[in-house]
């Protein structure tokens, strides 16, 4: 046999030729865990507006916008809603349960341990629901001549952050505070004021040192922040560890003119998720920025009722993104999954 082959030199070349190609393929070509968000979303949570106890309200806001519910939370794959122009916060429909906020308008909510907490502007506090009523845990006190409004919360597991404005006086000021559960204050990490439309000054006294646009928790208990600026196309992410201490910061580049964003989550792997001009027709995706820098865009239908919560991210990854209609209040879900792929120096093939 040996003597066979050594009569015909063209075929050890031909071994040697398919021994270095295969090394080479084998370093090359393998394959890896791709994960993707399902192809159709899925409606988790929908009810019609209106004025009976089965649907859910709708209002004019100052600036002339319809607005519906104001927010929801996901609490074990489960949607919590604000019906903030109904004063209650729906935890189910099949049965209803619900809570009843008398006089209450609920503009932002969190579910952090085994409590649920909500932000009411009217009467510029935080509740934490006890026993199913609402028990106030921090009451804000606005100087005279001024006002004040709290834009968003957050939980980090162990605190609540609150971000916040106060206007008056011909001064605009921007604050983001944490708090412990029972509603005491920890520290203040980001102030930041203008006067007379001049540029926003920052607090160096603060750890944060930017003007802040939106922020999220992430599930390591990272703050990432949406940082504040002009550029149409650009956005600017910090993320700092639970000393507030900057770590890094990365940047979403838009394939739309930015009108409007909001941070909507960041999942287990670190990949954040914003969410880009939800109200614009036409012009609303979710784009997704991961550690390594890799973006993933995703078309989404614009929302014509306006609120104060688009969007929410499971640690699994799985997107909640409010998909309204003028007759309906509509949540969907997109999971985020995981599928074996063939790669060739790491592009898909």
């Amino acid at each position: 046999m040996m003597s066979w082959i050594r009569k015909r030199p063209w075929i050890i070349a031909l071994l040697i030729v398919m021994g270095v190609l295969g090394i080479f393929v084998r370093q090359h070509l393998y394959r890896r865990q791709i994960w993707h968000f399902t192809s159709h979303p899925v409606t988790v949570w929908s009810e019609p507006f209106g004025h009976r106890a089965d649907s859910l309200a709708l209002a004019k806001g100052l600036d002339g916008q319809i607005y519906g519910p104001l927010a929801f939370v996901i609490w074990h794959n489960h949607p919590i809603i604000a019906d903030s122009y109904q004063h209650r916060i729906i935890i189910s429909t099949h049965p209803w349960h619900i809570i009843a906020t008398p006089e209450l308008l609920v503009e932002d909510l969190v579910y952090m341990g085994k409590s649920l907490y909500f932000v009411d502007n009217h009467t510029l506090a935080v509740y934490r629901i006890e026993q199913g009523k609402p028990v106030k845990i921090i009451q804000f006190h606005p100087s005279p001549g001024q006002s004040e409004a709290i834009w968003h919360m957050a939980g980090d597991g162990q605190h609540l952050l609150l971000e916040g404005v106060k206007l008056g006086q011909g001064q605009y000021e921007t604050w983001l505070r944490q708090y412990k559960p029972n509603g005491q204050l920890v520290q203040t990490l980001n102030v930041a004021k203008t006067r007379w439309n001049n540029p926003f000054e920052v607090s160096s006294h603060y750890p944060i040192g930017v003007v802040v646009r939106s922020f999220v928790v992430a599930p390591n208990r990272q703050l990432v922040i949406e940082v504040a600026g002009d550029n149409p196309y650009e956005r600017l992410i910090q993320l700092y560890n639970v000393r507030n201490q900057l770590i890094r910061q990365t940047q979403f580049i838009s394939p739309e003119a930015i009108v409007h964003s909001q941070l909507l989550g960041v999942n287990k792997m670190g990949w954040i998720y914003l969410g880009i001009n939800l109200t614009e027709p036409g012009k609303a995706l979710v784009e997704i920025l991961t550690p390594k820098g890799r973006t993933m865009v995703m078309k989404v239908r614009s929302v014509p009722v306006g609120s104060v919560v688009y969007g929410a991210v499971e640690p699994s990854g799985s997107l909640y993104l409010l998909q309204s209609t003028a007759k309906e209040y509509c949540i969907v879900k997109w999971a985020l999954v995981p599928s074996e792929r063939w790669t060739w120096n790491g592009q898909v093939i």
